[in-house]
């Protein structure tokens, strides 16, 4: 795929860039058939204030419930049982199960516990938390599969979704977050709080 078409699918990653749209006619598949899931990945990032590009939309789901869909005809078409095509933009549907092991210090956590409906953009999606530890799951696994290089995109995204909506973070909060991730969650809230402050001493600078 293009830069250029991956930009056109993207757009300003407003409520009616086509990637939102896909996952809108995702949600409407799934409400009607009584299948629990949340958005993650690429678009759980950008929701939550850190806009990069993504070339797909990542499903959370159980495989109990997903397999009972299938197969799926229509604007949502399953590809196998673990993607779909959304046929009207051509863009691919990952579908994550959270009753898989992974290989991750921590498990997929439950759609069901960890997802929100947003009213704006019609679909539900992880909480910004749950998507934190998730994140630093990933970003650990691959560290140690296959170095920094590769891991590093979602290291980025755990620094990034923590100094976007610092109000939202705390010691407390870290604290309870899994064992497995807590280390590595308080130290990217260390540095997003130490970013915070270059940015606030700069803005003093050329305030005077």
């Amino acid at each position: 795929m293009t830069a250029a078409k991956i930009l056109k699918l993207n757009g300003d990653m407003s409520h009616d860039a086509p990637m939102m749209e896909v996952v809108r006619r995702f949600h409407a598949v799934s409400s009607s058939r009584g299948l629990p899931y949340c958005v993650v990945g690429g678009m759980a990032v950008v929701r939550n204030g850190y806009a990069r590009t993504t070339v797909d939309v990542d499903i959370l789901t159980y495989k109990s419930d997903w397999v009972r869909l299938l197969p799926l005809q229509g604007e949502i078409s399953s590809q196998g049982i673990d993607s779909c095509l959304d046929t009207e933009t051509g863009i691919r549907i990952d579908i994550l199960f959270a009753d898989e092991d992974w290989g991750m210090a921590m498990p997929m956590p439950d759609p069901r516990k960890v997802m929100e409906f947003d009213e704006e953009l019609g679909a539900n999606f992880i909480d910004l938390h749950a998507l934190v530890q998730l994140k630093a799951a990933v970003y650990l696994a691959k560290l140690h599969e296959q170095g920094e290089d590769v891991a590093s995109k979602d290291r980025s995204d755990v620094f990034e979704l923590m100094r976007r909506n610092l109000s939202r973070f705390t010691k407390e909060i870290i604290q309870g977050y899994h064992p497995a991730v807590r280390g590595h969650c308080r130290k990217a809230f260390k540095s997003a709080l130490r970013a915070a402050r270059r940015n606030e001493g700069q803005g003093k600078e050329l305030e005077r």
